[in-house]
């Protein structure tokens, strides 16, 4: 099973998102999974402009020559697309969105009702046939992750890919100065990953585990104190 995972974080290895997404990439090669990870904030994808070439000039190619180059023949030859896209302003970040845009290339420009009965373009090349979301995002509420969520499961259906589920932290102020916190999450990725390396569906009981937030939200704004006092002090004060 081949595996590429994008890792969106603006911060690229240096966040939350960089660490649970190890934790799951441990988890898929120990179950046997080959696991390409790219962090898009170091390559060079320019947005999508729109001109149509790649659907009625030359079919399935975009005309943009940058680093999607490099990530089109991966997305082609991956089963599963790991998207670990923290939540910027309740959606993606600008950087990873410039990625799934360029996926257009793939589609054909004519029309086809899918299984869902809603209209959507057929492919010219298939994208990976499953779709993971992995996510975290500042605020404590899991609902924070709900625009995000719908985004991830439109895209999923529109590059005619499963969607596998969205495993979703949230509280990452908090827990970025707690990160011990994290340590029975990262098992639990860690357990996801197995079971998608072995094309097994992640069991109900351990994704909601997973979904389960790590702190309260008492506990959220405790932690949180330390955080507003540290951004004071580099305010000065």
């Amino acid at each position: 099973m081949k595996v590429l995972a994008l890792n969106g974080s603006a911060r690229a290895g240096k966040g939350l998102t960089a660490r649970l997404l190890a934790a799951l990439t441990r988890g898929l090669e120990q179950g046997g999974a080959a696991v390409t990870v790219r962090e898009v904030a170091r390559l060079k994808v320019a947005p999508c402009v729109a001109c149509l070439k790649c659907m009625l000039k030359t079919p399935g190619v975009c005309a943009q020559n940058d680093d999607m180059q490099l990530l089109y023949p991966e997305l082609q030859a991956a089963d599963l697309l790991v998207l670990a896209a923290p939540v910027y302003t309740d959606n993606m970040s600008a950087q990873l969105k410039a990625v799934i845009d360029r996926c257009i290339s793939c589609m054909q420009p004519f029309l086809a009702r899918g299984p869902d009965g809603r209209v959507r373009h057929p492919l010219n090349w298939s994208m990976p046939a499953g779709m993971l979301l992995l996510s975290t995002c500042s605020f404590p509420e899991p609902a924070t992750f709900a625009p995000l969520i719908a985004t991830f499961r439109q895209q999923a259906a529109n590059f005619h890919s499963a969607s596998l589920g969205e495993l979703c932290l949230p509280g990452s102020l908090a827990l970025q100065m707690r990160p011990q916190r994290l340590a029975g999450h990262l098992n639990l990725l860690a357990r996801a990953g197995g079971h998608l390396a072995r094309q097994e569906p992640i069991p109900l009981p351990l994704l909601l585990a997973i979904n389960r937030p790590p702190l309260s939200l008492d506990e959220y704004w405790e932690i949180c104190q330390d955080y507003e006092a540290a951004c004071r002090q580099r305010l000065g004060g």
